[in-house]
């Protein structure tokens, strides 16, 4: 397959546009061989997401829009009235038998089916990223266009406060400048994220999974069975993606 660019002339394949003149503003490729004008028109064309009051348009990619869904409202496929509650605990207890908890940064680590490098889970009949089922179930939906990072560094972990929504890009270049962070780093960054809930603490406490943090230098704590857990609530939103680069920045010799 040929790369995007060379699938499209450099025109607009509607009205024969050559214009603007400047090639490094000429992305045909991202456009669908449409110049400004008719990309516009045909995102017109496209349909709404299905929650009532939402105005965002779906099918430019397949990933931002799921049965009709946009990502900020396709965590209610995963709620009532689109589930029963019979439905939804049996997808929580087939969740939680398939993961493992990490004692060093206390994820959630998945031990069931992947795609490769994510993990992946049947809710109902349809096929989800594990981390954004459990991002969806326990937090809610977020921003069209931005993707969940794994701000702790392990692509198989799926606690959802482990995960944040950020663009592509950013994600791309905090992947690479993180790759090598240090536990304590990791601490670091983790302290930046909004913790889970009460409810949703308690929830994890009960399925006997990692809950709180542990501030550099300090041991991770599960806090299971009755034991003392250190909560450090982080943050009521979430940090900048400088921000979290800055994270262990000094302690890099």
């Amino acid at each position: 397959m040929g790369r995007p660019k060379a699938r499209y002339p450099r025109y607009c394949m509607q009205c024969r546009s050559t214009h603007p003149q400047r090639r490094s503003e000429w992305k045909l490729h991202k456009a669908r061989g449409l110049c400004d004008t008719h990309y516009r028109a045909w995102r017109r064309t496209l349909p709404k997401c299905r929650h009532e009051g939402c105005q965002v348009r779906l099918g430019v990619r397949a990933k931002d829009s799921r049965q009709g869904y946009c990502r900020r409202h396709d965590h209610l496929l995963l709620k009532e009235p689109h589930r029963t509650p019979d439905a939804i605990e049996k997808t929580q207890n087939k969740f939680v038998a398939q993961i493992v908890g990490d004692a060093v940064n206390g994820c959630w680590v998945w031990a069931g089916r992947a795609n490769g490098r994510y993990p992946l889970i049947n809710v109902g009949n349809h096929e989800w990223l594990a981390h954004r089922y459990s991002y969806g179930a326990f937090i809610g939906g977020h921003e069209p266009g931005l993707t969940l990072d794994h701000v702790c560094r392990n692509p198989l972990c799926v606690r959802p406060d482990h995960l944040m929504p950020m663009t592509l890009l950013s994600n791309t270049r905090k992947e690479h400048d993180g790759k090598d962070w240090t536990r304590d780093e990791i601490a670091s960054a983790l302290l930046l994220v909004p913790e889970m809930s009460p409810q949703v603490t308690l929830w994890a406490m009960m399925k006997r999974l990692p809950i709180g943090r542990a501030r550099p230098g300090e041991s991770f704590e599960f806090g299971l069975d009755g034991q003392p857990v250190k909560r450090y609530f982080g943050p009521p939103a979430y940090p900048s993606v400088q921000e979290l680069a800055r994270a262990g920045g000094p302690s890099r010799s």
